[in-house]
């Protein structure tokens, strides 16, 4: 018995040596063969003509100036696509070729000719289209009002796009290496078909496990880190408000640190009294300004009630004016905006807003976009309910604002047009991202033939969506409105901003703005091409902020004009302001400029 158990475990022992042996023999020539796949094998000649075709196409301008990175993201990400489009139709055509029966050959003499003409019309095309690129970022920067990046930027963006191209080729042919190493480690063992099937299901498992890990667990997880540290911080050139009118200050409900970096910044702004006074002429009250912060031990109703409770603090329901804002992911208001409502009426005025998450605006929509719908919907209702406790000549009259995504959080609080027209005296919406539902209803029943970039809405009898100030009393093609009744409502949105119109079908179709070509900050050279135009408009986004304002998504000077009009202060609304109104407006817009020096 012994002696067969020993015999048993020595031939189970040989067995399990002899399998580690072919598996280590396997896992040798599989790795070999890994590396040649992803590395030494010859790039597709479909794949690189379809990425040399999709590199020329990302030199095509899009809405604002390109950074080095803006460039390496377009190119590199046109390529990638290219190249996958190339192989698919490389397989393509040898597929029909071979079903009709139709081959063709060059001969030996002719090829290496065939060769240094291909060579030299891919050489000469991409010189040109690149220096044509160039010369378009360079018309781009003057509409915008920028100065033209200079050559370098334009050298190491191409670069480095080519090397991250590179970059994911090696990747995937990596994965088809793993692929291919499962193939040989199940292959003795299972039969062909189990084969196919459990390589390609462990592959896939292994490309979402190492993706998870260096996306979430190291990427993201730095980006909240991030964020939250962000938050905390207590800036030293923020100094804490000394008046009680401001969250924060003395006698607040709100401490100081509990406002968020946003928060903080914003209740420390805008102007003081003396200068709103010297400024419009006149003896000037002390704007309020409310804010508040969810916190992980606040949930945002909790936040709500205590905004509502800093408007009673302050006697906020006293004012002739308030305005609810909607913020974006981060808690952040426009100062232009803010501002430009204090000094239009001469701080007889109350602001209030609420911080629902401290995260960049993309990943807060991603993540949880039911915070910023929830922040509008419930902030108004709220203080609805409380203005509806007061006699109706004590009211103040309500507008509601939101820029970017806090434009479309602050319409989630409507169900349609007619309720928003119903519900509020005005409203100001900048940046509007596209796929906000309350606007898609308004551009589905615009004037048909009006542009795009700022349909015509009942012949602007109530909204009037404008791209630069002048759009406020004639339309984009210079026709007359219907004179404008109250409530007023103002889509404000530059043709050059990417925040609007960023949208996913813009990956497969091309939308009504870029049909058109009518913006007036937007080349005419601009074009549609699938997936590459998609790209190019998010790679715009995050210096949106940045340009020069009047363009992108910096909307400063015009907010005074615009919310002069909203609350009624431009006469009749149906003519050119007067001169003594634009000497009012460029006073305030002085006076806004010197205390918001970034804008």
């Amino acid at each position: 018995m012994r002696s067969g158990s020993a015999r048993s475990l020595f031939g189970m022992t040989r067995l399990a040596a002899g399998a580690r042996a072919v598996l280590r023999s396997a896992t040798r020539r599989t790795g070999r063969r890994a590396r040649r796949v992803a590395v030494l094998a010859p790039l597709d000649t479909g794949g690189f003509l379809g990425a040399s075709v999709a590199a020329w196409i990302s030199t095509s301008p899009s809405l604002l100036p390109r950074t080095w990175w803006m460039w390496a993201v377009n190119i590199g990400l046109s390529e990638v696509y290219g190249y996958a489009s190339g192989v698919l139709a490389r397989k393509l055509v040898r597929r029909i070729g071979t079903a009709i029966g139709l081959q063709m050959q060059i001969a030996p003499d002719h090829r290496v000719r065939a060769r240094w003409v291909g060579a030299a019309a891919l050489v000469g095309i991409t010189t040109y289209s690149w220096v044509r690129g160039v010369m378009r970022q360079r018309e781009i920067s003057h509409r915008v009002q920028q100065e033209p990046k200079n050559l370098a930027t334009h050298v190491v963006g191409s670069a480095a796009g080519l090397g991250a191209s590179v970059g994911a080729l090696v990747l995937v042919r990596s994965v088809i290496a793993t692929t291919h190493l499962y193939r040989a480690m199940l292959r003795p063992y299972l039969p062909p078909r189990i084969v196919r099937v459990l390589s390609l299901l462990l592959t896939a498992a292994t490309v979402a496990m190492v993706t998870d890990r260096l996306l979430r667990g190291r990427v993201l997880e730095n980006v909240l880190e991030r964020a939250e540290t962000a938050n905390l911080l207590i800036a030293p050139d923020v100094p804490r408000p000394t008046s009680p009118l401001r969250s924060g200050g003395p006698e607040s409900l709100e401490s100081w640190q509990s406002l968020g970096a946003p928060g903080r910044k914003i209740v420390s702004g805008g102007a003081d009294t003396h200068l709103i006074s010297r400024t419009v002429g006149q003896e000037a009250l002390e704007p309020i300004r409310v804010y508040a912060a969810k916190s992980p031990s606040r949930s945002l109703e909790d936040t709500i009630t205590a905004v509502v409770a800093e408007l009673d603090r302050t006697e906020a329901w006293d004012r002739e004016v308030l305005v609810l804002f909607t913020g974006t992911g981060t808690g952040w208001l426009q100062e232009w905006s803010l501002s430009a409502i204090e000094f239009l009426t001469a701080g007889n005025c109350a602001t209030a807003s609420i911080q629902y998450s401290f995260y960049p605006s993309p990943l807060t929509y991603l993540a949880d976009r039911r915070s910023p719908e929830r922040a509008g919907r419930l902030l108004l209702t709220a203080v609805r309910r409380r203005l509806s406790e007061l006699p109706a000549e004590r009211r103040p009259r309500l507008y509601v604002a939101g820029e970017s995504l806090g434009s479309y959080g602050g319409q989630a609080a409507f169900r349609d047009v007619p309720e928003m027209l119903s519900t509020v005296d005005g409203a100001v919406w900048t940046g509007t991202p596209s796929f906000t539902p309350l606007w898609q209803q308004l551009t589905e029943h615009s004037r048909p033939g009006s542009p795009a970039v700022a349909p015509i809405i009942d012949s602007g009898r109530h909204i009037r969506v404008i791209t630069r100030p002048r759009d406020l009393v004639r339309n984009y093609w210079g026709g007359l409105y219907s004179p404008w009744e109250h409530p007023r409502v103002v889509y404000a949105q530059h043709p050059s901003d990417p925040v609007v119109w960023l949208d996913l079908n813009l990956l497969w179709r091309e939308p009504a703005w870029l049909r058109e070509r009518v913006g007036h900050d937007v080349t005419p050279a601009m074009r549609w091409f699938p997936w590459i135009t998609f790209w190019q408009i998010a790679a715009d986004m995050p210096l949106s902020i940045k340009v020069r304002g009047g363009h992108g998504h910096s909307y400063h000077e015009e907010m005074v004009p615009i919310w002069a009009a909203v609350l009624g202060q431009d006469g009749d609304g149906d003519g050119a302001p007067s001169e003594a109104q634009r000497r009012r407006f460029r006073a305030i817009v002085d006076a806004i400029r010197r205390i918001t020096p970034q804008g």
